[in-house]
């Protein structure tokens, strides 16, 4: 009787070690969902060194300005790839349509790398990462102010990464008029608005900005 007992919780207890190993291999097939099987034996830092690789060095001072008669130029920059291995450090919300501008030069404890993601036209986002490829921090570096008001004459997005990482955003927008709800012209209704937003790159490569600023000031004496 007690062999048969003895074989029963060996018959068990192997079922059990199945088991597991069943759900350990499923939990690695969820985890590296689409990537290439040749990744799955990589490092994250391996991974992350090949992500990289899209982007090429940029230095500082950067300089970012689009206004409505220009927008961005990304001709021969690559794209993320929602089927490799960018989905592990990417952050991006039309992950297929962001282009990897560049990488920052001039760090020295974590990487900065500069995504143009869209919108009515790309703009840029500054995103820091450790060494290892652990996403540190990301920020839009224009406000995204412009659009096409009525009375609309000029709008400007400047964003400026300078030799100290300290960050300015600045949008630029006038209006010649304003117009009432049936998009008639209000008399003397002109219009300046600065809308400006600060901050600095942290030696830990954490972002740090500060509360955006906004100025009106009527054009029309």
């Amino acid at each position: 009787m007690k062999k048969i007992i003895f074989a029963l919780l060996v018959l068990v207890a192997a079922s059990c070690g199945r088991s597991d190993n069943d759900k350990s291999t499923l939990s690695v097939e969820a985890n590296t969902g689409d990537i290439d099987s040749k990744n799955t034996s990589k490092t994250n830092t391996e991974l992350f060194r090949e992500f990289l690789k899209k982007f090429s060095p940029i230095g500082l001072p950067y300089v970012f300005r689009e206004t409505s008669e220009t927008s961005a130029d990304y001709n021969g920059l690559q794209k993320l790839d929602k089927n490799s291995i960018d989905t592990l450090f990417a952050n991006a919300e039309f992950f297929d349509e962001t282009y990897c501008l560049g990488m920052l030069s001039d760090t020295s404890n974590y990487y900065a790398l500069v995504f143009l993601q869209p919108a009515s036209e790309h703009y840029p986002v500054l995103a820091t990462y450790t060494k290892e490829g652990k996403l540190i921090g990301q920020e839009d570096l224009i406000n995204g102010a412009c659009g096409s008001d009525c009375g609309l004459v000029e709008c400007t997005m400047t964003g400026i990464i300078k030799k100290d990482f300290s960050i300015l955003s600045v949008d630029s927008i006038r209006y010649e008029y304003s117009c009432d709800t049936l998009g008639n012209p209000i008399p003397n209704s002109g219009e300046l608005i600065v809308i400006r937003k600060s901050g600095k790159v942290q030696g830990n490569g954490e972002i740090l900005m500060g509360k955006e600023k906004r100025t009106e000031t009527k054009t029309n004496p």
